[in-house]
């Protein structure tokens, strides 16, 4: 493989405002004769984190110069495999997807033994780990996030379900100390678990999966539709005041817990906060019918 042919591969990200209905981008899939031939193209840096289904390291292109994060998964020896079935499930989400806040997804390459996905680089990590250093968000830094985590979801929820929205599954582009006026830019990240979806009763689905925190009507058996990312949010916002909003020393007894009871507001930073508390009672409905959407949220005062 020559330079010239990974060369020119940047794409433009279009803005999710300016065109909300980008059709499959064309994102280029190579195959390479063994591994090496990539340490040709990519120079490996730091590993930024591991997986159940791989590791993500920093690289960059040798050609070009630029920075990117690729994501290393081993094929399993079996035909047919779970892992390599959902990764390339996830490689067709993002060649469907092109917003903002939403991970870009550059080019793929194939080996006998691995697969690679190149991706946009955020430097900051997981959304996670950044409130485990910051203990909680300011409400100015919450309603950005949410914001652009609301945008991000109203944009998928046109055709597609991500069914695994958390603050693991949340990028900061660059460390707030480094960001444009010290805001918190995110992407929504690993679409593994992420489902194409309509609107009406068919699309109703049962498989249970994704966290139970962040999915409970996912564990209840009932069925869930795309308005279990909307809980996801909620759970997501309440959590960057630095405290799950439901809290169970038994995984079995928290599913009764978030469905018997409502959200509560008893943490002294919860004084502090103005409208907020409004917005996350709507988010955090048990009955996904009196849910608010992403945007309505987009549309709430609070945010606006």
């Amino acid at each position: 493989m020559t330079e010239a042919d990974v060369s020119g591969l940047d794409m433009d990200m279009v803005s999710p405002r300016t065109n909300r209905d980008t059709l499959e981008r064309d994102v280029p899939a190579k195959r390479l004769e063994n591994d090496a031939k990539l340490r040709e193209i990519y120079k490996f840096g730091r590993k930024l984190g591991q997986g159940s289904f791989g590791v993500v390291y920093e690289a960059t292109h040798i050609g070009t110069q630029t920075k990117w994060a690729i994501k290393e998964v081993c094929r399993p020896a079996q035909a047919g495999s779970s892992k390599v079935e959902m990764l390339e499930h996830e490689i067709d989400i993002l060649k469907q997807v092109n917003h903002d806040n939403i991970i870009h997804l550059k080019e793929v390459y194939e080996t006998p033994r691995m697969m690679y996905l190149v991706t946009e680089l955020c430097d900051g990590g997981e959304l996670r780990h950044l409130l485990q250093r910051k203990r909680f968000f300011t409400e100015d830094e919450t309603r950005h996030i949410i914001c652009s985590l609301a945008d991000a979801v109203a944009y998928l929820h046109k055709r597609i379900m991500h069914r695994d929205l958390k603050l693991e599954n949340i990028l900061v582009k660059k460390s707030p100390d480094v960001d444009d006026n010290d805001r918190i830019n995110i992407k929504v990240t690993d679409f593994g678990l992420s489902a194409k979806t309509g609107v009406g009763i068919e699309n109703i689905m049962k498989e249970a999966c994704g966290t139970l925190g962040y999915m409970p009507e996912m564990m209840s058996g009932r069925g869930y539709s795309l308005w279990c990312d909307v809980w996801s949010i909620g759970v997501v916002m309440y959590m960057l005041c630095g405290e799950p909003p439901f809290v169970s020393r038994k995984k079995a007894n928290l599913l009764d817990e978030i469905m018997k009871k409502e959200v509560t507001f008893i943490q002294p930073i919860w004084a502090t906060v103005s409208d907020a508390k409004n917005i996350l009672t709507c988010l955090l409905k048990t009955d996904p019918a009196y849910r608010m959407s992403a945007n309505q949220l987009l549309e709430n005062p609070w945010i606006t």
